[in-house]
């Protein structure tokens, strides 16, 4: 069990912060589970005993900056160092509406553990290394088990958003099969996600996409109508499973947009941009990933695949090229692994291009400040481009003469 991050100069001053020993602080949620399964440590979350008036009072003391992110729930953000840490008083649920609680503060940990979703995630450890497990969520981890704790059913109808939490988390830690029986839950209660706000259903759909092997995920998310209610767009989850193939054999780095451009249509990506809330940045990439215009796959010439990279740039072309390869690969059609492999090394090999002219070179024309400059630019850029970017500045600037000239 990896318990070295305990010891970093931020975590060994936060449980001094908090009190610890003589408080009962913990580490709990993801950093415990990461530790128990032997992976790295990144974010780190706290609990303790203490109401939230009395943590504030302690890292105010300390001199910690501490920011009330969600004082009536009993959370605090802490600042020591350079690194952030997430510090939440021991609650109990009171009422429950689907997706938010009411809470009481308690000093009870196992009463706080019932509470949290998963067997691994509710485990906690003290400064010290001791791990405190009490509905065996460590043997759960090591065995691959997304396993709620307690009914399913029950913990799905007091968040709705569990049920996308249980299928991102069994897309990066799971091993085998889900529970029938939380599957089951997962089916009856699937129309409980329409009251989820777009922004969380983005945030959990983006972290599942990013897992290693997404695929298989999105089909049992289909097989129990989940999918379906927040992903309609997403049809063919086989595709996916062809890109991850694709990204494996040439070891490209996992990107959430393309993976989901690889399954969906363009006819779809806007309305599924504008329905998720995507940002401006995210929603221009997925059109330009599912762009039937301009086509590339194995058999695009080198200058058309050179345009290409000068109009969209290497990382979209990169993109389009591994999700074209991923469709021929699902398809029955036999594809040609070593001509989609030479348009990526073409892809690597672009150096960007400029125009050898610009504005000012035709203004130096005597024409006057106009929309004529750009039309005369665009169309010198069209010349430019149609030769393969191979024509001088000189003979560029020859071409722009031409062009002022018939206008």
């Amino acid at each position: 069990m990896n318990r070295d991050w305990l010891h970093t100069p931020e975590v060994v001053r936060l449980f001094e912060v908090l009190g610890a020993p003589s408080v009962d602080a913990r580490a709990v949620g993801g950093c415990v589970r990461n530790a128990v399964m032997g992976l790295a440590v990144d974010e780190i979350d706290a609990a303790t005993p203490e109401v939230p008036d009395a943590v504030m009072q302690r890292l105010a003391q300390a001199g910690v900056r501490a920011i009330p992110t969600g004082l009536a729930h009993g959370t605090v953000t802490a600042l020591v160092g350079q690194r952030s840490f997430e510090i939440t008083s021991l609650r109990r649920d009171t009422a429950c509406d689907g997706r938010h609680a009411a809470v009481e503060f308690t000093t009870d940990w196992q009463e706080d553990a019932r509470r949290r979703d998963f067997t691994f995630n509710a485990m906690s450890m003290r400064s010290d290394g001791t791990l405190f497990d009490y509905f065996e969520g460590a043997t759960d981890a090591e065995a691959g088990r997304v396993r709620f704790v307690g009914d399913p059913a029950d913990r799905i109808q007091e968040d709705y958003l569990r049920i996308l939490r249980l299928f991102r988390f069994f897309a990066w830690y799971g091993r085998g099969s889900l529970d029938p029986a939380t599957l089951a839950a997962c089916r009856t209660h699937a129309g409980g996600l329409e009251r989820l706000s777009a922004e969380r259903v983005q945030m959990e759909i983006v972290k599942t996409l990013a897992a290693s092997a997404p695929a298989p995920v999105l089909a049992v998310m289909k097989d129990c109508g989940v999918l379906q209610i927040v992903l309609p767009e997403v049809r063919d989850p086989d595709r996916l499973a062809a890109l991850t193939r694709v990204e494996s054999a040439v070891a490209a780095p996992t990107d959430w947009r393309r993976r989901l451009a690889a399954c969906v249509g363009v006819a779809d990506a806007e309305a599924l941009a504008q329905r998720l809330k995507f940002s401006s940045a995210d929603r221009l990439r997925l059109m330009r990933l599912t762009a039937t215009e301009p086509i590339l796959d194995a058999s695009t010439p080198p200058p058309l695949m050179r345009a290409a990279l000068y109009r969209h740039g290497s990382d979209v072309v990169y993109d389009r090229l591994l999700i074209g390869w991923a469709h021929v690969r699902a398809s029955a059609v036999a594809g040609d692994d070593v001509r989609w492999r030479n348009q990526l090394e073409l892809v690597a090999a672009w150096q960007p291009q400029a125009l050898p002219v610009s504005g000012a070179d035709v203004l130096a024309l005597g024409i006057p400040q106009s929309p004529l400059v750009g039309e005369i630019l665009a169309a010198v850029e069209t010349w430019w481009m149609a030769r393969d970017f191979a024509p001088s500045r000189e003979d560029t600037l020859a071409e722009l003469k031409k062009q002022a000239q018939k206008r």
